[in-house]
């Protein structure tokens, strides 16, 4: 029987534990905080969208191929069985994401502590590890904060990222593993919320409005999004904008100029968008430009529109000659947004970056470097969409992990 000691009761953490005890091992959980899955309770705005029914590698920043290998080891069928055999029922709602059936983040953490209780599972919570010494007769010595240590014969570092710090996410994984020779990537927050640059931000802030958002770098779209933005008082915000994040994190970080611009009516395609314009202007033809948006946008919207293509609110709309005509066709199609940054790891979901992929097996997630040694979770340089994914890979590694780990 194998002596497996787990390192972070998070998402990945407890689902490695469950399922290296099911496989026969001893196991040992240590949690740095006073209970095991706080993060979780707060996922899905409280509802914990655990996975996504259209999984695909697709969805993750990082090394593509090692997540297709991950995700064939453990795809969506072995971790929907998984939570059913601790009793969890779930629903899959629109855009394929999954929920527990009851509604409630919750529902989840019970059944996992439910499944460590069954599996004996000796969880400890409080404890700290602050390093992982391999033994020159196998095993390893981890030591605590508290000055105290354990000893196993393998050790699943899942101890996460850096994302949402008030969870107990600080970063502690990497200080336990570059000593043992492993690397780690810029680290970066991801599905968080842009800082940007433009005039109209202050008078913008708590507008909600639905468009399709194309992050450029050095003037090259890179990648599009769209649903419900918000406009806040130091950028923007919304479920495209989280989709954005990471990689604007990652294009900033690597020097590029990084801007959104924001297509205001992505209901329209792009051969009626002259003629809609027209056609407006025509309707509006003996009124002010300041009544040009009425009922297509929000009022503070429409004039920060105006203000962008440098029309004055009290031109008269049928006036507007050619050029002011193709400066407001490319404002309301694509208002630009000069991002500075993104907000920090406190705002965060997820972390982007991590140990490189290439330093652990992807169908085991044993380290290359340190045998017996598993890295699991968000501590690893790979980091999805929202929707699920972020935690489905949780899971899946956690599950790969802890099976492995307790193998002679």
């Amino acid at each position: 029987m194998q002596n497996v000691l787990i390192l972070g009761g998070g998402a990945s953490g407890l689902t490695a534990a469950v399922s290296a005890a099911r496989a026969g091992a001893r196991v040992t959980l240590l949690e740095r905080g006073e209970r095991v899955g706080r993060k979780l309770l707060a996922t899905g705005n409280g509802r914990c969208n655990l996975t996504n029914a259209r999984l695909s590698p697709a969805d993750y920043h990082g090394d593509i191929a090692f997540v297709r290998e991950v995700l064939a080891a453990a795809p969506l069928r072995d971790v929907l069985s998984f939570f059913s055999s601790l009793g969890l029922m779930t629903r899959t709602e629109e855009e394929g994401r999954v929920y527990p059936r009851s509604g409630q983040a919750a529902a989840v953490l019970d059944v996992l502590r439910r499944g460590l209780a069954g599996a004996g599972v000796d969880v400890r919570t409080g404890a700290r590890a602050v390093s992982i010494s391999p033994s020159r007769k196998g095993g390893f010595s981890v030591s605590l904060e508290d000055g105290s240590y354990l000893r196993a014969e393998r050790v699943v570092c899942a101890c996460g990222g850096k994302a949402a710090p008030h969870f107990g996410s600080d970063g502690a994984a990497y200080a336990l593993l570059t000593p043992l020779g492993h690397t780690v990537t810029p680290l970066y927050p991801a599905l968080t919320q842009l800082r940007c640059r433009h005039r109209a931000l202050r008078s913008l802030k708590g507008i909600r409005a639905q468009a399709e958002a194309t992050l450029l770098a050095d003037g090259a779209a890179v990648s599009l999004e769209e649903g419900e933005v918000l406009f806040t008082d130091y950028g923007l915000s919304g479920y495209p904008i989280f989709q954005l994040s990471g990689l604007s994190a990652r294009l900033i970080g690597a020097g590029r100029d990084v801007c959104v611009r924001l297509n205001l009516l992505p209901e329209l395609p792009p051969e009626a968008r002259a003629l809609f314009l027209s056609a407006r202007l025509d309707a509006f033809a003996q009124e002010p430009a300041s009544a040009l948006w009425t009922g297509v946008l929000h009022r503070r919207l429409g004039e920060a529109v105006l203000a962008d293509a440098d029309v004055a609110p009290d031109a008269r709309c049928g006036a507007l000659g050619e050029k002011e005509r193709r400066a407001l066709l490319h404002t309301l199609f694509g208002m630009a947004f000069p991002v500075t940054g993104v907000q920090g790891f406190d705002s965060a979901q997820v972390t982007a970056g991590g140990v490189p992929t290439d330093e652990v097996e992807p169908a085991t997630l044993a380290s290359r470097l340190i045998p017996g040694l598993y890295i699991t979770g968000e501590t690893l340089d790979v980091d999805g969409r929202c929707g699920g994914f972020n935690l489905h890979f949780a899971w899946a590694t956690g599950l790969l992990a802890g099976r492995a780990a307790a193998q002679p």
